[in-house]
């Protein structure tokens, strides 16, 4: 890929600390898009130009201190660290757009570590050679720089310092396609005595009267008053959702619990 520049090294593990500070360091300083006066920092016999920056200075002490506690403490024979380029761009969403962090460059730093010899002469340091390639990189590859859009405190553009980063084709593989969005189910309303139940028991009950001598009379209002006709609505009703079955789909099934059917499973 265009966009990764691979530093590959064999060095000693005490050399691990300085060659990854001043990597990191150069790194920082070619890509830097601040007008910022450079300092020059000395490790290893090589000059190593850098852009002042606390928060950067930060976080490049903590990573290197990260990558020896996995890789030096524990005897590994290889370890790798990656500074990544990110520019945010707006992604269309389902009902929003939102923003998404896409990587533009990768500077990946292999190093195998050998323990055999624990100096080397001067004209064989590593250090100049991957500092060389770096420089050599970031002008040919400045077409990767993609246009700074907001303050230097908010804009655009990001970083971040991997530990064991992922394989570049995986770092800048697409994003996969949207999804259709999940088709929310719930299963219909467990058999109830809904109030159209409780309503049409309770206008069914005969009502209280103090004429008790005469129960006849009393069935004969019962029978033509409005409660045995919203009773009987509520047969036919019930009726009619039999006759059409399961295929009202999942509100017949619902309001078949409203009237005292049972309830199914979800569709």
């Amino acid at each position: 890929m265009d966009s990764v520049n691979h530093i590959e090294l064999t060095i000693h593990p005490s050399q691990v600390r300085p060659i990854l500070r001043a990597l990191l360091f150069a790194i920082f300083f070619h890509r830097t898009l601040d007008a910022v006066e450079p300092e020059t920092l000395e490790l290893l016999d090589s000059h190593i130009a850098c852009a002042p920056n606390p928060t950067v200075e930060r976080e490049v002490n903590a990573k290197i201190e990260e990558f020896a506690k996995e890789f030096l403490e524990t005897g590994a024979e290889r370890g790798e660290l990656a500074v990544v380029f990110l520019q945010k761009k707006p992604k269309k969403g389902w009902f929003a757009i939102t923003e998404e962090l896409v990587p533009w460059e990768e500077h990946l730093i292999t190093l195998h570590l050998s323990r055999t010899s624990r100096q080397q002469p001067a004209t064989q340091q590593p250090l100049s050679g991957a500092l060389l390639q770096l420089s050599t990189f970031c002008v040919e590859k400045k077409g990767n720089v993609p246009p700074l859009v907001g303050s230097s405190d908010q804009n655009n553009l990001s970083y971040q310092i991997l530990i064991a980063p992922p394989p570049p084709s995986e770092l800048f593989a697409p994003s996969s396609p949207p999804l259709y969005p999940t088709r929310l189910t719930s299963p219909p309303p467990a058999p109830s005595t809904t109030n159209a139940i409780a309503t049409a028991r309770d206008l069914a009950l005969p009502p209280p009267s103090s004429d008790l001598s005469n129960p006849d009379n009393t069935s004969a209002k019962r029978a033509s008053s409005p409660a045995s006709a919203t009773l009987g609505y509520l047969e036919q009703a019930k009726g009619g959702l039999r006759a059409v079955g399961a295929g009202v789909g999942w509100g017949g099934r619902a309001m078949g619990a409203a009237f005292g059917r049972g309830g199914g499973g979800g569709y």
